[in-house]
């Protein structure tokens, strides 16, 4: 009897175990090769269980979060949570906004669109006419958004003009704001495209 028990926890702690592996492996799946050689990265996918844990950014992503957090704390708004949902429409965004030539135009352009926040760098030029990556993190990227302050109406929660970061910023720090989801994606040209995207 006890030895029917001990098989039967011992296949639980298995099950258990495989399950966990299986969810890690779809979390840690950060970069996917998309059509026309562009390479994006996605965020977590969805838990199926509800009494787990809020899905978390991707490894590409890290600080995402917390650095977003941060600019609302500052004017006291609720923080945001990570949503696969938002990092889904994210990669489209980024995806939509690499098209052509991957010009910093067409991704506001795309972004504007999409009402997503867009951040764009070029590809580096190297000596023998090489193009290399920009090394940018998620928290290079919010230092830059939070700029956007110098612009953003604190009492309207308004831009007071169109320039410079003030829109990725008022994205960033809207109240009514609840979740987010970013993406990234590196064309050919070694361009990158960052895009966020929120939920209310």
């Amino acid at each position: 009897m006890s030895r029917t028990i001990f098989s039967g926890l011992a296949a639980l702690v298995l099950l258990g175990s495989s399950g966990s592996h299986m969810a890690l492996a779809q979390v840690g799946v950060n970069g996917v090769q998309a059509s026309g050689g562009l390479t994006t990265a996605a965020g977590a996918t969805a838990s199926p269980n509800p009494t787990t844990k809020a899905a978390s950014e991707p490894a590409e992503m890290t600080g995402m979060l917390v650095a977003q957090n941060e600019a609302r704390a500052r004017l006291g708004v609720p923080t945001l949570t990570w949503s696969p949902e938002m990092t889904a429409k994210a990669v489209a965004t980024a995806k939509a906004a690499a098209t052509g030539s991957c010009s910093s135009t067409t991704a506001q352009k795309v972004g504007k669109a999409q009402n997503a926040s867009i951040f764009w760098a070029a590809g580096l030029r190297r000596l023998g006419s090489r193009t290399s990556l920009q090394d940018i993190s998620a928290t290079y990227l919010i230092s830059r958004w939070r700029e956007g302050l110098a612009d953003y109406d604190v009492a309207t929660g308004q831009c007071r003009t169109k320039s410079g970061n003030c829109e990725p910023f008022s994205r960033m720090v809207a109240p009514k704001a609840k979740a987010v989801g970013c993406a990234r994606v590196i064309c050919p040209n070694q361009a990158q495209i960052w895009a966020c995207q929120y939920s209310e």
